[in-house]
């Protein structure tokens, strides 16, 4: 076996088992914040935290992760048969551009962007309110991440789209004969994305309701995000419509996970619950 083969391989690798590594870091994070929640934040805090809520948050979060593992790994690699048999034709015809896309450098990009975005509610530190007021936010934070993560990992490994590159010519095979081409929706990357640039403009709006730099950084932030989906599509690793889906249940989460914190929300109880048909998440208000 070559050396350039041997590499090749070892990356193949490492892609497969890419969402086990990124659930079991942030796993071991989020154990680490919980054990330091207290029922009570700051009396001026815009945000309060439940032990029995966020337990019940990051548990969910966990046993759905496991699921999603499970049947990712499940996943059965294209034969060369397969792939030969493969006709852009059959993708819809608002999706089927990502099919001559073919960029390793807009992947690359975007893995560095979505990084980024992932470390960009650490600004939110240089603020006395929040430095003041760390453990929920930092609570916020991994739900928002974790759950944004284990959401995508779910629906790749349920629905198993093949990636638009599988379609097109110039996409080397070894890329095409991975359990990676077959986890196509919905973009994790924007998912994340925009889950992390939500969460930070939420929460900044939220310690700073009247302040004037709340349009740039929602601006900027958005931004950000849809650049990472950009370049996802620009890559071919996804469609149109896994780059839509993941922006919207990003955002949705961004903005979500904030708000049933809030202070002024108590009685919103929220819940989420895995039974044999799937997850559910369910809502109560007291009234």
């Amino acid at each position: 076996m070559s050396t350039t083969h041997y590499e090749k391989n070892i990356i193949s690798i490492i892609e497969d088992h890419y969402f086990f590594n990124q659930f079991i870091y942030r796993l071991i994070f989020s154990l680490l914040i919980i054990s330091s929640i207290h029922s009570n934040s700051r009396a001026q805090s815009p945000y309060k935290l439940d032990t029995t809520k966020e337990s019940m948050i990051f548990g969910s979060s966990i046993e759905l992760g496991v699921i999603g593992l499970k049947i990712n790994d499940d996943i059965l690699p294209f034969t060369l048969n397969e792939i030969n048999a493969l006709n852009r034709d059959d993708v819809n015809k608002f999706d089927r551009g990502a099919t001559y896309n073919w960029s390793p450098t807009a992947g690359s990009a975007s893995d560095i962007l979505v990084a980024a975005t992932i470390l960009s509610p650490a600004l939110l530190s240089f603020s006395d309110k929040v430095r003041n007021d760390f453990t929920p936010v930092l609570v916020m934070y991994f739900q928002t991440l974790i759950l944004a993560d284990v959401l995508s990992l779910t629906f790749k490994g349920i629905t198993q789209r093949y990636r638009p590159f599988v379609y097109n010519e110039d996409t080397p095979l070894e890329e095409k004969q991975t359990q990676n081409a077959k986890r196509s929706f919905f973009s994790g990357h924007t998912s994340t994305a925009f889950a992390m640039v939500v969460f930070l403009s939420t929460v900044y709006s939220d310690y700073y309701p009247n302040s004037e730099w709340k349009p740039f950084v929602w601006g900027i932030s958005l931004l950000a995000a849809s650049t990472v989906g950009y370049l996802r599509y620009a890559a071919s690793k996804h469609y149109p419509t896994d780059i839509i889906t993941g922006a919207v249940v990003g955002s949705a989460l961004g903005y979500f996970i904030p708000f049933i914190h809030r202070t002024n929300e108590s009685d919103l109880d929220v819940s989420i619950g895995i039974n044999g048909n799937g997850s559910t998440i369910n809502f109560l208000y007291k009234f």
